[in-house]
């Protein structure tokens, strides 16, 4: 995210909206299972590969305002003139960073970047590899990797500049994402952009989790025809007549229980003049209940 916004309401709205969207990526990318975890200001991302390994993702979310580059900072170095300290200090500090995340479980670090509230990259590294490629970058591109306070680690730089290496010191460690999930073999050599990361696919769900966000934000996170306000089962939903390719604003979709919006989606139930209709065949149990029970819009 950019400096400027790093603490900033709007930020942990981004990083709200970023944490709702990895689990699609990660289940694209053949993972069976993504679990989020904070420790403080840490953030993880525990998964399950295809064949029921476990691993576990060091989230650091870069920051940027433009598509065209991204970076990872690693906290603020102290005292009066940080940025008159030597190499070695930058290194060591993120090394220890490297060394708590690795101590809460993490083997690999999770670089990701988030533009126009939508992920356009993703670098993943194996936690051991972290501060060698924070070396590479300090030891030849000392300017980019000091930023004055904070050690900073660039991973995407698509602006063709003379100095472009200073990505490639980075990238050079990178293990795709079908790679760690199982669903692909690794040929020795690390990924070099061979296939598209953020695929058709991935940006619908990209686009449906950040619909569902806006949604749950507008309506308190409240199913809107049960009263249910259990987070982890409410999903987002189309008002009649909106087109999910093309309406996806708060004010485009409703909040209903998982089970609620899979009648919708199967035909078993319709939403008529503000009231929740419900098939007569559909009408058994806990659903019978909810035929013709009015929505709740606000």
């Amino acid at each position: 995210m950019a400096k400027d916004v790093a603490r900033s309401a709007e930020s942990y709205a981004k990083e709200e909206l970023l944490l709702s969207m990895l689990p699609a990526i990660l289940l694209a990318k053949g993972f069976q299972r993504v679990v989020v975890r904070r420790i403080g200001a840490m953030k993880f991302l525990d998964v399950e590969r295809s064949d029921g390994r476990a691993v576990t993702f060091w989230l650091k979310q870069g920051w940027s305002d433009t598509r065209d580059y991204s970076a990872i900072q690693f906290g603020m170095l102290g005292g009066v003139n940080p940025a008159a300290n030597p190499d070695s200090v930058f290194i060591d500090f993120v090394a220890t960073r490297t060394a708590n995340a690795k101590e809460r479980g993490a083997t690999y670090a999770l670089l990701v970047h988030m533009y126009d509230n939508r992920v356009t990259n993703y670098v993943a590294l194996p936690i051991d590899k972290v501060v060698e490629a924070y070396v590479a970058q300090i030891g030849g591109w000392p300017r980019r990797a000091r930023a004055t306070k904070m050690p900073t680690m660039f991973f995407e730089d698509s602006r063709n500049l003379p100095d472009a290496g200073y990505v490639d010191v980075v990238t050079a460690f990178e293990v795709p994402l079908e790679v760690l999930s199982g669903t692909k073999q690794g040929d020795g050599s690390q990924n070099k952009v061979g296939s598209k990361k953020i695929t058709a696919e991935i940006e619908v769900r990209m686009a449906q989790a950040a619909f569902r966000m806006a949604v749950g934000a507008r309506h308190g996170w409240k199913c809107a025809i049960s009263g249910v306000a259990l987070r982890e089962v409410l999903d987002a939903a189309h008002l009649p007549d909106r087109d999910w390719r093309l309406h996806n604003e708060a004010t485009d979709g409703i909040l209903l229980r998982t089970d609620l919006h899979r009648l919708l989606d199967r035909g078993l139930a319709e939403i008529r003049d503000n009231l929740f209709w419900v098939a007569p065949g559909a009408r058994v149990g806990p659903y019978l209940e909810f035929h013709n029970k009015p929505v709740t819009l606000d």
